[in-house]
């Protein structure tokens, strides 16, 4: 197996991984949404499912832990690419382009009074 393939190999396992783990936190957020919704059109008390949405919200505490921890994973193995001789961006992944590395500074609201003044 070349360096690029098994690179390759295991990117495309960080992807998926990264992708499941985005997948379980909209699955969690549209349960408590939907149970709260649910509740409230056939008016029930906030007492009813509360145990439940907690422990749910708990669980989407946890998947944002993972999350950043599979972030973390990512810019381990990117920086590791090298080396094994690969560039990260050349290897095949979710179709989206990543923010910069060093983001422009945001401008407060003092900052626009001023541009505007």
């Amino acid at each position: 197996m070349r360096r690029k393939d098994i690179a390759q190999t295991v990117a495309s396992h960080l992807f998926r991984t990264e992708a499941a783990l985005d997948s379980a936190l909209e699955e969690a957020a549209l349960m408590i949404a939907r149970i709260s919704q649910l509740r409230r059109e056939h008016g029930y008390s906030a007492v009813l499912g509360h145990d439940a949405v907690a422990a749910i919200s708990r669980s989407v505490e946890a998947l944002g832990q993972a999350r950043s921890h599979a972030m973390a994973a990512h810019a381990s193995l990117a920086h590791e690419a090298s080396s094994l001789g690969v560039v990260p961006a050349q290897l095949h992944g979710a179709g989206v382009s990543k923010p910069p590395e060093n983001p422009p500074q945001r401008t407060t609201g003092q900052d626009l009074l001023t541009l505007v003044a």
